[in-house]
């Protein structure tokens, strides 16, 4: 599992947290992909970090454009 903090997103301007899960061992992909705006909660589902909640604590408020 990956998570990215990208405060410089390309994709909207306004800041994504994006969970990447169920790798394919041997193949450099993840089957499974969250995306969600900055100040949205998101959890760890499994793994070493399940339950850990990324959330505006983190990232600091929805930013709007």
């Amino acid at each position: 599992m990956h998570v990215l903090i990208d405060d410089h997103d390309d994709h909207d301007g306004h800041g994504t947290v994006t969970v990447l899960t169920s790798p394919s061992p041997g193949e450099a992909v993840y089957a499974a992909e969250t995306r969600v705006p900055y100040g949205t909660e998101v959890a760890i589902l499994d793994g070493a970090a399940k339950g850990f909640v990324i959330g505006e604590a983190i990232t600091g408020p929805c930013r709007n454009a």
